[in-house]
């Protein structure tokens, strides 16, 4: 049997670096399923539990609809509701499963076109793999949600059912929910143009989706812009250089997370251990380079010159549109914190430009150490990710259950200013908490016969902001404010010695500490303590069972790792 060679030649290049999309794959989920035990909420998300327990699904509709993200609200109440006990859970569930299928769905789409068939494989590892965007296992997976809807368009396109090319546009206006996925068009630009089609018929497929574009950006500039509690929020800033400057560490966030995922690695491995571990996966990479890694040089062949030329363009464009609407209101992502999602779309651009710069190089051993030291510093960030929200979440569970207890043993009204020591170490990813992480389990489980108390830590804002503390309002999460009571105190809480610092507790450990519920609804594995003229002092402690019926109970007993029973069946509760 004969065998067409540019037949075997198409296949042969369709399939060039399947292996880094499969190692890739196991990888992905390998590092992110401990993080999918994690009792960990995050501020906005909290926000959006309480409205729904408190308001249902009309009540996150009408959030969502004020803060300019009207799409936000089927994805975030499918979450909830479909573990609504724990909603992060399901939260992150989904959040990885969407994740993996873009991973499939990128690299069938990138794999389509002669452009960007060579670099395929190893821009969908580096996004599998990317530490750039470091929160897709808490309620932001709505992120990976609309990005699954967005690759289905281009998915779509090329069906040979005919309904599925027409849903093509309309799986792009509801993907663009997220309105940053505009950034991404020109690939879709890029990818079209690329085709054989003649000119008018490349125009005719990109009119539906332009279409689409002009008219989401006319309703994010009407009837969808922010009202209500979110007015004015993020508004254009017309200082230059402010623009400038935030444009500039949005674009350098590349190399800055790069130095960030080496030092995550270290502070997961040691020193030593990662180092040997980059090395032999360069090393391994490069033995394989002639078969599972095998890619084809991008300046090999005719026309190889205009593809790259392509793919610097694109990803360039990319990166500057997925960073200037952020830019020009005086923000920008930063891969250390949780502001690390505003990347979410111009990194693609960026890992389309080192894929681009890699496949430049002229030897496939060179190619593929170089792309097996990236895998290997990306895995194991993201590894450490998974330990760090494990112990991020351990430490708020146990700190969240004091604070509950605290409150239940003196029931007149007060704020408190909690001061956490080493703050920055602990949180994930530095982020603070604000009034919502603080209040809202509080809320769902205080003893309704009592006023309520407010927490707040010293390093958020909330009493640095005028229009908060400071004047007397006090807020469970954002949406609502009331009268402060005049009563106030500081509290301090420690992790260690009861709890070790992250880089000192043992991953099986902590796996088995966040697991386990707390063998006590009172006390806890860390330091509470009252500051009185900054002298420490014991807190007395009290325990509550709430009514197992009211909406929200049995969700933030499960995050606060309370003992069962951790709620009472009958009407009124048990003390």
């Amino acid at each position: 049997m004969n065998v067409d060679p540019r037949a075997a030649a198409l296949r042969q290049a369709e399939r060039a670096g399947i292996g880094y999309v499969y190692v890739a794959l196991v990888l992905a989920f390998v590092t992110a399923v401990p993080a999918l035990f994690a009792r960990e909420v995050f501020g906005d998300d909290w926000t959006v539990y309480y409205i729904y327990w408190t308001q249902g699904a009309a009540g996150v509709a009408r959030v969502l609809w004020e803060s300019a993200h009207a799409g936000f609200a089927i994805p975030m109440t499918l979450f909830v509701t479909l573990l609504n006990d724990t909603p992060d859970v399901s939260a992150r569930l989904a959040g990885l499963a969407c994740h993996l299928v873009n991973g499939v769905l990128l690299h069938s789409v990138l794999s389509r076109s002669s452009y960007t068939r060579r670099i395929a494989g190893l821009v969908t590892a580096l996004f599998l793999l990317s530490p750039f965007y470091a929160i897709r296992l808490t309620l932001n997976a709505v992120y990976d949600f609309f990005l699954l809807f967005y690759l289905l368009s281009y998915a779509f396109t090329y069906s040979k059912v005919r309904a599925l090319r027409w849903a093509a546009p309309f799986a792009l206006f509801f993907s663009l929910s997220l309105e940053i996925l505009i950034a991404l068009e020109p690939l879709r630009i890029m990818l079209t143009w690329s085709s054989r089609e003649p000119w008018r018929r490349r125009l005719a497929r990109l009119a539906p989706f332009w279409l689409v574009t002009a008219a989401v950006i006319m309703l994010r500039l009407t009837i969808l812009g922010k009202s209500g509690h979110y007015a004015g929020q993020y508004s254009f800033v017309h200082d230059l250089t402010v623009i400038g400057n935030a444009l500039h560490e949005h674009l350098a966030a590349f190399p800055k997370g790069l130095s960030y995922a080496a030092s995550q690695g270290i502070a997961l491995l040691g020193d030593f251990v990662w180092t040997l571990l980059t090395l032999a996966a360069m090393a391994g990479f490069a033995l394989l380079s002639s078969r599972a890694f095998w890619t084809p040089w991008v300046l090999e062949g005719h026309g190889s010159i205009r593809r790259v030329l392509a793919l610097l363009l694109s990803g360039t464009a990319i990166a500057i549109l997925g960073a200037m609407p952020f830019a020009l209101t005086g923000t920008y992502g930063d891969v250390t914190r949780g502001e690390s999602r505003l990347l979410f779309a111009s990194q693609l651009g960026i890992l389309i430009l080192a894929a681009t710069v890699i496949q430049i190089m002229p030897t496939s051993r060179l190619r593929a150490a170089i792309a097996g030291g990236l895998i290997a510093v990306f895995t194991v960030a993201m590894a450490q990710d998974s330990k760090w929200l494990l112990y991020d979440g351990l430490i708020n569970a146990d700190l969240q259950r004091q604070v509950r207890a605290a409150l239940l043993a003196d029931p007149e009204p007060k704020v408190v200013k909690l001061q956490i020591e080493n703050s920055t170490i602990i949180s994930f990813r530095s982020r603070c908490l604000g009034a919502s992480d603080m209040n809202v389990a509080q809320m769902m489980l205080r003893d309704e016969n009592r006023e309520r108390s407010y927490v707040y830590t010293d390093y958020c804002g909330d009493f640095q902001n005028r229009d908060l503390v400071p004047s007397g309002n006090c807020t469970v999460s954002y949406l609502e404010f009331f009268r402060c009571p005049p009563r106030r105190e500081i509290w301090r809480y420690r992790a260690a010695p009861g709890i070790p610092l992250p880089n000192d507790i043992r991953f099986v450990e902590l796996m088995k500490a966040v697991l386990e519920d707390a063998p006590s609804a009172t006390q806890g594995r860390g330091e509470l303590m009252q500051l009185k003229d900054d002298l420490p002092t014991p807190l007395a402690r009290g325990e509550y069972r709430p009514p197992c019926r009211r909406p929200g109970v049995r969700g933030s007993a499960w995050l606060l790792a309370l003992p069962t029973p951790a709620c009472e069946d009958s009407a009124s509760g048990a003390r």
